[in-house]
């Protein structure tokens, strides 16, 4: 036992453990691929140095020094721990990395509905009973939900009644005691009950995930302008469930002249739907998944969008907190409704629920969407900055943690890496400027959705969509372009 003891301890297996871990975090580290080659040559210079003063440390000396050795040997292993844990930190950037980047996969969530104030908690509540459908639309999606459903209880009888405003009236009135419908159709119910979504309650659940075309148009994104479609859904829940986008932004990055433009589009916009061939409103694009409110974009703005990125409201609370909160700019002194924030005209250091309650705050605002589109921009241009600062060294693992489930992008874990290491590399100042598409107001009656409703719509303004149109394309041909 001694013997064993005494080669366990002895200072060459010791130092063995040293060298491995320090190799180990080397290896993850050139894997992750975002420390400049700069930087790479300096950690491996700096661990070699240390490995060297430490095994000269423990290393027996002519039966003497015994004191130091054991010192040195206390440190090798402190050393050992501290890389080891190193490498499961550069380990899990990567793999949360992995999760948020590449995705090309959208989620439909179809659900049991009931009324808030009903008694009805789970299906066995409502076994033997029949609950209505609208067959007219999503059939696919509800052919595969019901036969999920059966196989839960096959005594629930489903009815098509055709029509969501009957679909509604029916569950308010109790002539059904609860529906089977798309998450992302709440919007249809909610023109006949305003509140729907807070009146009601989800009993059950079942996510049907599809592979979806990838739509990525890949350049050199560190020396090629390209343009990243950012769509906020209006749900808290997984983000690649099919929604509508009330937040539709683009970012357009030149990385030669270290320009950013954010664009905003309102999301009531009236523009001809890709998938309807009709027009509607923009957020309506996104029912048919992110690439359909790409593909519009592209075709009423002329331009291409290399990528696209969903967020919801989980992502911006918890991107917030992990970069340590951020300081924001606004233009009114108000309060938001969510939360009861209140806000300063200049700037307020905000974390993640306040972000919140700035950027969905819109009637304490003088003009309503349109500031808080641009309240949107000014919390992203703060996200930036932070995330571009030297801060993000010693925390993008808690950042890519935090957001792994609640952010996805189509770019490669690679494209991203590459534009880390390049900021990394030069660490410059990038000049962000904001513009946003305008229009005039407008109730309507034939949207391609709901052709039988009168619904409120911005009619855009044509001059205010080219002048984006040309400033992205400006940027495209690598031009240094200036915001009016």
């Amino acid at each position: 036992m001694t013997n064993i003891i005494r080669k366990i301890t002895d200072w060459k297996v010791i130092f063995a453990l040293q060298t491995i871990a320090s190799l180990v975090l080397i290896a993850l580290l050139f894997n992750l691929g975002i420390l400049p080659m700069k930087y790479a040559i300096i950690a491996i210079a700096v661990l070699a140095i240390i490995d060297i003063l430490v095994a000269l440390l423990m290393k027996p000396s002519n039966g003497k020094g015994k004191v130091r050795n054991v010192i040195g040997k206390v440190v090798s292993l402190l050393l050992s721990i501290l890389l080891m844990i190193g490498s499961l930190y550069v380990a899990q950037g990567n793999s949360a990395l992995d999760s948020i980047s590449g995705t090309t996969t959208q989620t439909n969530r179809m659900v049991v509905v009931v009324l808030d104030e009903s008694s009805y908690e789970s299906l066995s509540d409502i076994s033997g009973q029949t609950i209505e459908i609208n067959n007219s639309d999503d059939s696919d999606h509800l052919a595969t939900a019901i036969a999920a459903l059966n196989e839960e209880d096959s005594s629930i009888v489903t009815s098509d009644v055709g029509d969501y405003e009957i679909l509604c009236s029916d569950l308010y009135d109790e002539s059904t005691p609860a529906i089977l419908i798309n998450e992302a159709n709440y919007v249809f119910m909610e023109n006949y009950q305003e509140d729907f979504s807070n009146e009601t309650r989800v009993i059950w659940s079942y996510d049907i995930d599809s592979e979806v075309e990838d739509i990525s148009k890949n350049v050199d994104v560190t020396n090629t302008t390209f343009t990243v479609f950012i769509s906020g859904i209006d749900t808290s829940g997984k983000v690649s469930t099919v929604s509508r986008s009330d937040v539709n932004m683009l970012v357009t990055v030149n990385p030669t002249t270290k320009q950013i433009l954010l664009t905003s589009i309102p999301r009531d916009y009236y523009v001809t739907l890709a998938n309807k061939n009709a027009k509607d409103k923009l957020t309506h694009a996104g029912l048919a998944g992110v690439e359909n409110s790409v593909a519009t974009i592209e075709n009423f703005m002329n331009i291409d969008i290399n990528y696209y990125a969903r967020v919801n409201f989980t992502s911006l609370v918890t991107m917030v907190d992990a970069l340590g909160g951020v300081s924001v700019y606004s233009d009114y002194t108000f309060t938001s409704r969510h939360g009861g924030y209140s806000f300063t005209k200049g700037y307020n250091s905000v974390n993640g629920d306040q972000a919140l309650g700035f950027v969905r705050e819109r009637y304490s605002l003088p003009n309503g969407d349109n500031d808080r589109v641009r309240n949107q921009q000014y919390l992203l241009t703060a996200m930036l900055k932070k995330a571009m600062s030297p801060a993000i060294i010693t925390n993008y693992t808690s950042v890519l943690d935090a957001i792994s489930g609640s952010f996805e992008t189509n770019m490669t874990s690679s494209e991203i890496t590459a534009l880390i290491k390049m900021q990394l590399n030069d660490m410059a100042d990038w000049e962000i400027m904001q513009i946003q598409l305008t229009g005039t107001g407008a109730y309507l009656t034939g949207g391609a959705y709901m052709p039988s409703n009168k619904l409120y719509y911005m009619i855009p303004d044509d001059d205010s969509v080219t002048y984006a149109s040309e400033l992205i394309q400006a940027m495209a041909d690598g031009e240094t372009i200036t915001v009016e």
